[in-house]
């Protein structure tokens, strides 16, 4: 979703409308579930994917059109995946689906609010959306609104407070599009929790890959490292955060670490290491692992114990880090480790 919503944003900061098509709802078995959503360009090309095939391809379609239709600024579109449609289609997954298709205008108002979500997305904080349209299958006007975490609830004509707050809470704990008709007005509330922070301590050559390929998966990467020549957007652009310290002794200062972040230790030296891992065994956060040989864990490790640490913080460590799948090169070794994270957020 960070990587389709940063998309939009440049597609419209560049002066181009997009269609953007979302699943408010679903039932039975369909390709993708509510909140899957994908952005149409009017040369036909796409960012995102509602599930791909026969709906895809049909909503495709529907979006050329409403590029041409003046008055039609939001459009509902039901799709039956069960009946002879999708059997002709050579489709077997069944189910209901259906499909709001919006035009998002190239205009300043509309600019601005993704430019907004992307922000709020890449500083890993809650989102909230709020479309008000008209009441039917085609709707003539829309409005949208952004909310953020902790912004006061905002007066929307035709609904009361509480029944906004109540639709803006539903959103956040069922992470999927919740709907309200109002007579002749719909509100629809798309909540969007952050993707979990992944903490990369060091920006060497295992770390360009890591962070890469943790960012594909739906990481927030955030990078840290006191070498201003290595953490650096050239080396890391895909990075959601770039931030060189002025050594590691305090290298927590600046960051929200919960207990849903991730943290890789991965710097130049031993000593860097030790002194990282016995800040981060202090944190809440779900995942620590440390790259070395077993050698140097042990050492580290006794080093720690002399200190105070106790063994139950040291077992916290991954070490050494990753999957084992005898990775040699720096990208195998991001595999090791991004397959373990994955591992890990699954609940395995």
């Amino acid at each position: 979703m960070k990587k389709l919503v940063h998309n939009i944003r440049l597609q419209l900061e560049s002066g181009n409308d997009l269609i953007l098509a979302s699943i408010v709802e679903s039932t039975g078995s369909t390709p993708r579930s509510s909140g899957s959503k994908m952005a149409v360009r009017r040369d036909g090309k796409i960012d995102g994917t509602i599930g791909g095939g026969l709906v895809e391809a049909l909503v495709q379609r529907a979006a050329a059109k409403l590029f041409d239709t003046q008055n039609i600024a939001v459009s509902f579109k039901e799709f039956d995946l069960s009946n002879t449609l999708a059997a002709n289609a050579d489709m077997i997954c069944g189910g209901h689906v259906t499909v709001m298709m919006e035009h998002l205008y190239a205009d300043k108002e509309t600019t601005d609010i993704f430019i907004k979500f992307d922000n709020s997305l890449k500083l890993g904080q809650k989102v909230t959306i709020l479309s008000l349209m008209d009441n039917e299958e085609n709707s003539a006007t829309s409005s949208r609104m952004l909310l953020t975490q902790n912004q006061a609830t905002p007066a929307v004509q035709g609904f009361s407070e509480k029944s906004i707050s109540e639709l803006q809470a539903a959103s956040l704990k069922k992470d999927t599009p919740i709907i309200q008709d109002n007579h002749n007005q719909r509100l629809i509330a798309e909540s969007f929790t952050p993707q979990p922070s992944l903490f990369i301590f060091g920006a060497g050559h295992v770390s360009r890959p890591t962070a890469a390929l943790a960012t594909s998966v739906n990481f927030r990467t955030v990078v840290l490292d006191d070498r201003i020549d290595f953490a650096n957007i050239e080396r890391f652009p895909e990075a959601d955060e770039i931030e060189v310290l002025p050594n590691f002794n305090n290298a927590f200062a600046n960051l929200e670490v919960t207990e849903d972040s991730y943290i890789i230790i991965v710097t130049r030296g031993h000593l860097h290491d030790k002194t990282v891992l016995a800040q981060a065994l202090k944190t809440p956060a779900c995942y620590v692992g440390m790259i070395g040989s077993s050698k140097k864990r042990n050492a580290i490790y006794d080093a720690l114990l002399e200190e105070g640490v106790t063994q139950t913080s040291i077992d916290r460590c991954h070490c050494p880090i990753g999957l084992g799948i005898g990775a040699q090169t720096p990208e195998e070794i991001a595999v090791s480790i991004v397959a373990e994270l994955i591992k890990k957020r699954a609940g395995d």
